[in-house]
């Protein structure tokens, strides 16, 4: 994901409205493009330094410049350098730049001191006087060597472009709302888009308006939350999920310039052509390894990874991340893994779970200090953890069903 930094994103403003500066598919912008990813393309075994001096030009000289440069921040993605790992950069610099401070001013006059210092040091570091100055500032992005380019053409890089502006509106969201309509048979894509939400650590709710309209509430990371920049991140990552489906519509309430007067932003899925999109099952890896040591340690518990869409009500709608099934009784329980959580949305969730049977389980994290009160009144089982979940609490509650 490349979400463009604030220097690079271009956004217009009418009113209380937003919304970013998408380009459109002309034949002058992909010519542009194409222009920019051939420098790309014949950039191998150069430095960066080396593709920088060519691409700089292009941006001094158009009058899109900040379209170019948001170009060449996507692509820059793309590269591939090599690893020197064999020898350290700054150890080196440290080495030389010390042994040089040690050299006597009287020193100075004669020319042989340097090459002493660089024969010395190249053997210590096992390489060749010759290869110094290479390695000397190799870690730096100027310096470093091209490896690779991961090829892109120019409507795909274009698909890019427009979506990194989407994503660099939505972090600054206090809200994402969307409303989704499914065709039949796509419980298995609801499913995943949960699963997303989930993966990116996400808080949401959910209401089933009708049999196949679903309306999902987003906090976004302009409301109180500990670690705003990288809710942020998770956010925008998973707002490329929502290009899977077809017919959908989300409203954003945004503040880019930190003014306290947001705006509204509405976001549709032909406002621009998206890149193409292959979204997969994503489990949270607390969940996944949850899930691997419960099997390990209590084989009378069968585990189902993915289970059936919960309606506890006409508008309360839950997936939980697993199904667990005790063989002897066929006893069930749904588990639900809250690694990141508030007061507030653990209180919704509650809420949204009163008509909910008896059969849930919620394991929350104890990493935010949070008012348990949240906790006092509800009757669902509840297993805390610290770091990781410990599978021996959680398969202490699920055995409750066999009685």
């Amino acid at each position: 994901m490349a979400v463009l930094p604030k220097p690079l994103q271009r956004f217009s403003i009418d009113g209380n409205t937003i919304s970013p500066q998408y380009v459109k598919p002309t034949t002058g912008v992909f010519q542009l493009e194409a222009q920019i990813i051939d420098n790309y393309r014949y950039s191998i075994d150069d430095t960066y330094e080396v593709l920088n001096d060519t691409l700089e030009p292009m941006c001094q000289s158009s009058q899109r410049h900040k379209l170019i440069r948001g170009l060449i921040h996507i692509l820059d993605k793309r590269l591939s350098y090599d690893e020197q790992t064999d020898i350290d950069p700054v150890k080196l610099r440290l080495t030389l730049f010390e042994r040089a401070a040690r050299v006597p001013a009287d020193a100075f006059v004669q020319k042989t001191w340097r090459d002493d210092i660089l024969r010395t040091t190249a053997h210590e570091f096992g390489i060749s006087p010759d290869d110094i100055d290479e390695r000397l500032y190799a870690d730096l992005k100027d310096q470093r060597k091209i490896k690779g380019f991961d090829d892109i053409e120019p409507d795909e890089l274009l698909a890019e472009y427009n979506l990194s502006l989407a994503q660099s509106l939505v972090i600054y969201a206090r809200s994402l709302s969307f409303t989704l309509k499914l065709g039949p048979n796509e419980s298995s894509a609801l499913r995943r888009l949960f699963r997303h939400l989930r993966f990116f650590n996400l808080l949401f709710e959910v209401k089933q308006i009708t049999d196949n309209t679903w309306q999902f509430k987003v906090d976004g990371p302009a409301a109180v939350l500990p670690q705003p920049q990288k809710y942020s991140l998770e956010l925008a990552s998973f707002l490329r999920t929502l290009f899977e489906f077809k017919d959908w519509i989300a409203t954003a309430e945004v503040d880019p310039d930190a003014s306290g007067k947001f705006k509204t932003w509405q976001l549709k899925p032909d406002d621009f052509t998206p890149p193409r999109i292959q979204i997969f099952e994503r489990i949270p890896e607390d969940v996944t390894r949850l899930i691997a040591r419960i099997r390990e340690l209590a084989p009378e518990i069968d585990i189902q990874e993915t289970p059936e869409i919960l309606q506890f009500s006409p508008q309360a709608v839950w997936i939980p991340d697993f199904t667990a099934t005790i063989r002897t009784s066929q006893a069930k329980a749904h588990i639900e893994v809250l690694g990141f959580w508030r007061a507030d949305y653990l209180n919704r969730r509650l809420k949204a779970l009163k008509k909910a049977p008896a059969n849930l389980i919620l394991v929350l994290s104890e990493k935010l200090k949070v008012d348990k009160t949240a906790l006092a009144d509800t009757k669902i089982p509840i297993v805390t953890y610290k770091t990781t979940p410990l599978p021996k609490n959680v398969i202490q509650a699920i055995l409750m069903y066999a009685k």
